[in-house]
């Protein structure tokens, strides 16, 4: 089969794969039929979390099933179903009490030995190990398009802001408009705030968040904490989510939530460091919640429920589609933020 492999650092190319097997009773093996880029993919693309030369790549798939192991009780083939990125075991303490990221066996799609040594979604095909925890069913007549990014993040996006605990009259400010931004201001909206802010420095991301009726604030032309003070009187925004995973974003989230108020770490970090001044902190009262991981398997049911029902529509982030041949391309358009959200097609 065809998949894309890590070739060296901001080189991927497609490449011959040997066809994935049944190797345990609880697997199941599902042929793709579209696959994505995701931004956490550039993390590895980038060299900044290791990949050797020939691992296959990619956590966001969907597609239907060929073939399960005797184990498997929830799932035929046949069946239409999203991967999660991340393959837990769904019986340890942590998987018990729906914490499935820190899942004492927890192994991620397409990183290499640093995940795992499991295959990668952007693939004809893949292996997926416990079936019956980490695929979910995809509810008839929904396009694999809308499906799809309930695997990684618009999941991410909505337990961003179910665990910031938003309030009916709170004003929330997303910090970072790329993928995981437009899906938690989206989720936000869900638990009905009095006002969602998106803030960003790229101007074609605000303006797909304007289409979608937020209110935006260019941090390239506007100081962000004096534009949220305009927004909320002077006091700062209630709950921030800091959706970027960078310095920058960090500080611009703490100088923008108010005294008392909640600040959500969903971006991803991995050895960055920042100075905080504890009293600073201490005194301000302000609540931090840092995500860490999603745990998919705890939210993906809600959120695949968020895109049946129309309340996150994933649609407008998605800006190319290519043939999984193309798959450099797709690369070199998203590192280059020519393109918003790549799907790929096997």
């Amino acid at each position: 089969m065809r998949g894309v492999v890590f070739e060296d650092v901001c080189r991927v190319r497609v490449d011959d794969l040997a066809e994935p097997t049944v190797e345990e009773p609880t697997d199941a093996i599902v042929r793709i039929t579209t696959a994505a880029i995701c931004g956490s993919d550039l993390h590895f693309y980038h060299g900044k979390a290791p990949l050797q030369p020939g691992d296959p790549m990619g956590h966001e798939g969907i597609g239907v099933i060929e073939e399960v192991g005797p184990a498997v009780t929830r799932f035929s083939p046949g069946d239409r179903v999203v991967v999660a990125f991340d393959i837990v075991c769904g019986e340890c303490w942590f998987c018990e009490k729906g914490q499935t990221s820190l899942c004492d066996h927890f192994r991620t799609l397409g990183i290499g030995t640093f995940g795992g040594d499991l295959g990668g979604a952007q693939a004809e095909r893949l292996r997926v190990p416990v079936a019956d925890t980490n695929l979910l069913r995809v509810p008839d007549g929904m396009e694999d398009e809308r499906a799809l990014f309930v695997g990684d993040i618009l999941t991410t996006g909505v337990y961003g802001a179910g665990i910031a605990d938003i309030g009916a009259r709170d004003t929330v400010a997303v910090v970072g408009a790329g993928p995981v931004g437009f899906f938690a201001a989206q989720a936000a909206l869900r638990h009905g705030p009095r006002e969602v802010l998106v803030l960003d420095l790229r101007a074609d991301r605000l303006a797909l968040m304007e289409k979608l009726g937020f209110t935006t604030i260019n941090v390239e032309e506007r100081n962000a904490q004096s534009a949220v003070d305009e927004a909320t009187g002077g006091r700062g925004a209630d709950v921030v989510i800091e959706a970027v995973g960078s310095e920058p974003a960090w500080e611009t989230a703490l100088h923008v939530v108010r005294r008392g108020g909640t600040l959500v770490v969903l971006g991803m970090y991995v050895s960055e460091r920042v100075e905080l001044q504890l009293g600073v902190a201490w005194n301000r009262a302000v609540r931090f919640v840092f995500a860490g991981v999603t745990p998919i398997h705890a939210w993906w049911e809600e959120a695949m429920a968020a895109v049946a029902d129309g309340s996150i529509d994933p649609l407008p982030i998605i800006s190319h589609t290519l043939p999984l041949e193309d798959a450099s391309t797709g690369y070199e358009l998203f590192d280059r933020r020519e393109a918003t959200k790549v799907l790929l097609k096997p």
